[in-house]
């Protein structure tokens, strides 16, 4: 079937029917739209050997998954965080301390090198925010459950895209001195030129704040990854830049922008999974990665469980009948586990099994929730009042 040919035209009419519409069709069996895409792409890339390399859709795979991440970032409320910060200090505390054992056991197990498995093992631990609080709205959550997965999450991810920075780094002195003056540079940067933005166009140029955002997260995404780290480091960056101008969040426009990026990313976010799947050939798609991902699963989620209920057990005796929702709600790696997952593939000499169990462990965590949860009836989420009244 590899053989067939039709129109370009065709060709891209057949790609967003599949990426666009299909995925929103499996909704009603309760499959994410991120895994359905996934699979879509390693079916099109087994079965008609379409896309392959294909610049339109590696750019609307940027675009999804910096315009994800500038989401997240513009989610991080620092005034938030400051003051659960004893509570979030302790789980993250405890959160790295098992990720680095962990990195050292999956290093003696797979004989890989402590920086490859430190990588790996982020891939395992972190949950994706971004994929977790689009998610949200889909269930019959409080705002006290809202709250802390919310805060658990993000503190969580903004350690890992720090250990991953300097994981990735750790190589040559010198580049991780270049790659910190790179993003010490953006993050004095991108300040003046938001400035810039909000005083001389702003106002001549009205509704143009979500399309310079993601213009600046994609520009910034593409400077990271320049750097040897990945697009996820720039536009999370920007996001949280953006996340302290009151311009951005704190004004009558904000729930607009929040709700503009979000569908934004909604649209363009499928074509990183499916962009995804196209890249898993034959040589990931083993029943001994099959077995890792299964032997992940098994070993690891009752470990991020048990973590997070132990952290409610000790530092939030309060939500301790919210432990289930909180615990499993963080579940979801998806998009942090695909990351990690092309990280090793293009940057590493890892054996294809691991990083297929990777994949297969990250689709498992990623659709528990929309198992166990009950779906909530169709309501407008507002994520700016999550935290508020508790």
């Amino acid at each position: 079937m590899q053989n067939i040919t039709i129109s370009t035209d065709l060709s891209y009419i057949f790609l967003f029917f599949m990426v666009l519409l299909i995925p929103k069709v499996l909704l009603r069996f309760r499959i994410p739209v991120g895994i359905s895409c996934l699979f879509l792409g390693v079916i099109t890339s087994m079965t008609l050997g379409w896309y392959q390399n294909d610049q339109i859709i590696i750019l609307l795979s940027r675009l999804g998954i910096t315009s994800l991440f500038l989401f997240a970032g513009l989610e991080i409320e620092i005034e938030e965080l400051k003051k659960d910060w004893k509570t979030l200090a302790k789980y993250l505390g405890k959160s790295l301390s098992v990720l680095f054992a962990s990195a050292y056991v999956l290093g003696i197990f797979f004989n890989l090198d402590f920086r490859v498995s430190l990588i790996l093992a982020i891939g395992i631990f972190t949950p994706s925010t971004g994929f977790i609080l689009n998610s949200l709205k889909n269930y019959q959550f409080t705002v006290e459950q809202q709250y802390w997965i919310r805060s658990k999450a993000i503190s969580k991810e903004i350690a890992a895209i720090l250990i991953l920075f300097f994981a990735l780094q750790s190589q040559s002195i010198q580049g991780l001195i270049v790659s910190k003056l790179v993003l010490i540079f953006l993050v004095i940067a991108l300040p003046i030129i938001f400035k810039f933005f909000l005083k001389s166009i702003a106002p001549y140029a009205p509704d143009s704040e979500m399309s310079f955002l993601i213009i600046m997260a994609l520009v910034c995404g593409v400077i990271t990854k320049e750097i040897g780290t990945y697009y996820l480091v720039g536009a999370f960056i920007v996001g949280l830049v953006a996340s302290q101008f009151r311009h951005f969040m704190d004004s009558e426009k904000s729930h607009s922008l929040l709700n503009s990026v979000t569908a934004f990313f909604s649209i363009f976010i499928p074509f990183y999974f499916f962009n995804a799947g196209l890249s898993f050939t034959n040589d990931f798609l083993t029943l001994k990665g099959l077995a890792i991902g299964i032997l992940f699963s098994l070993v690891f989620i009752p470990i991020r469980l048990f973590l997070v209920i132990s952290s409610i057990r000790f530092f939030l005796k309060d939500f301790w009948g919210h432990k289930r929702q909180i615990s499993i709600s963080l579940l979801p790696n998806l998009i942090f586990g695909l990351v990690i997952a092309t990280i090793l593939k293009d940057r590493f000499s890892i054996d294809p099994d691991i990083i297929s169990g990777l994949v297969v462990y990250t689709v498992v965590t990623s659709i528990i929730p929309s198992i166990v949860f009950k779906k909530a009836n169709p309501s407008t989420y507002d994520f700016r009042k999550v935290g508020q009244n508790r």
